[in-house]
């Protein structure tokens, strides 16, 4: 791999040709195949760059894609950071609605036409890592509808028992309001083997 090592301009004699007298050809090859050598390091530096590197905007003919590919920022200060939020519009499926951590970290998710719907949490990132979602979870329409959750990939859900007796109605994790949404927090450090979930409560209008 070309580096900037491989830009060798300290190489070029400057001094050379000298002025008024005959000069061996051999300066002029040296001189040359020193700037050919460095300019192709430089192409291949620069090509390893755009391949590599973190840009604020899209580079001429290309499209910005700074993905980090699963690897460590360290000591490093985040200051006005944002978190993906996903609307997931009307969900109408009767059976089962995929609710991705890969996604965004924020999903608003709204209940139509079933009356009833299975939400599956995935798109976790990989065990040892820690993903975390916040559900806010409503009615399209102030009917009744009736939640049910799982962990995709055959995983475990965990909740705390005191708290999460707290959301249900008759045994059901039901939402009523298309204003006022039901939160809830998912999160896994093992790629989703175990999900734990916490409510937070319905959050309605501060009167």
């Amino acid at each position: 791999m070309a580096t900037s090592d491989n830009i060798t301009p300290e190489n070029i004699d400057e001094t050379y040709p000298i002025a008024g007298q005959d000069n061996d050809s051999q300066g002029f090859r040296d001189n040359f195949a020193t700037i050919q050598s460095s300019l192709s390091a430089s192409k291949t530096a620069i090509k390893d760059i755009e391949a590599k590197g973190i840009f604020k905007t899209a580079l001429a003919d290309g499209s910005l894609d700074n993905d980090l590919q699963g690897n460590t920022i360290t000591n490093g200060v985040l200051k006005g950071v944002a978190s993906e939020h996903f609307n997931t519009g009307n969900i109408i499926q009767n059976a089962e609605a995929n609710i991705l951590w890969t996604t965004a970290e924020y999903h608003d998710i709204t209940m139509a036409n079933p009356s009833s719907v299975r939400l599956s949490l995935g798109g976790w990132p990989a065990a040892g890592t820690y993903g975390r979602m916040r559900l806010a979870i409503r009615s399209n329409n102030g009917s009744e509808r009736t939640i049910t959750f799982e962990a995709a990939n055959a995983g475990t859900l965990r909740v705390n028992s005191t708290n999460w007796t707290s959301a249900l109605s008759g045994g059901d994790f039901i939402v009523t309001s298309a204003t006022s949404p039901k939160i809830v927090d998912v999160w896994t450090v093992d790629g989703g083997i175990t999900v734990f979930m916490e409510y937070a409560g319905e959050y309605t209008i501060l009167s």
